[in-house]
């Protein structure tokens, strides 16, 4: 009993330490910050942030000096960016083909939907980044009213991005809000994208309207 109240106590003493060790913290303007055991903070180092005229993150240094450290973050319903990368989903089209139903006179449509991505890694980023592209587990496509795409081809299969390159990605879907029977009152379609994708800090959900998907006819799917 003894032994068990003294490890008790240890546990006790160990949780009340860690509780009140300092934590670290970053501000909305991407400084460090670390949060005191004491109830007080302070900057981990004096530099400051700025973002200049096109869009970069720029590091100023407490003695004077300055230096590119990547994209300022955005987050909009067509854009993902983060220091070491843009996400620009440029559009959405439907390709349709219609076909005779055999013993038939009727016709029927197919449809895919191919989402086009523009991914830009910055010119500043310290290593490549190695996308897990191409098994779809972290690709999802959804609407508004709660209908699910499946995912069924993803080009190229290019998975080792370097810094300072651009790339562009079709992910092609089965299915379209266009054409598909009882999808009515579709309002906005969804790409959500997972963050071990593109090792991006959080998910990331590019959205469009039903109306601005543009559409194509083709002689086969």
């Amino acid at each position: 009993m003894l032994f068990r109240h003294i490890t008790i106590v240890a546990l006790s003493s160990l949780l009340s330490v860690s509780a009140l060790a300092d934590r670290n913290a970053t501000g909305d303007d991407g400084r460090k910050i670390i949060l005191k055991q004491d109830g007080s903070w302070e900057y981990a180092n004096t530099d400051r942030y700025a973002t200049s005229e096109d869009g970069t993150r720029v590091r100023l240094k407490d003695d004077g000096q300055w230096e590119f450290i990547g994209n300022a973050p955005v987050k909009t319903e067509q854009q993902f960016r983060e220091e070491s990368l843009d996400i620009n989903l440029s559009q959405v089209i439907t390709e349709f083909a219609k076909s005779k139903v055999p013993g038939s006179k009727n016709t029927r449509i197919r449809s895919n939907t191919i989402f086009s991505l523009n991914v830009d890694i910055s010119s500043y980023s310290d290593t490549p980044i190695t996308a897990d592209i191409n098994d779809f587990r972290g690709l999802t496509v959804s609407d508004n009213r709660g209908n699910e795409y499946d995912v069924i081809a993803v080009t190229p299969q290019k998975q080792q991005l370097e810094p300072g390159s651009k790339y562009a990605y079709e992910i092609r879907v089965d299915g379209s809000p266009k054409f598909n029977v009882g999808f009515f009152n579709i309002k906005t379609i969804t790409l959500n994208i997972d963050a071990a994708v593109f090792r991006t800090n959080s998910d990331i959900s590019l959205s469009l309207d039903a109306d601005e998907i543009l559409q194509r006819r083709v002689s086969k799917l």
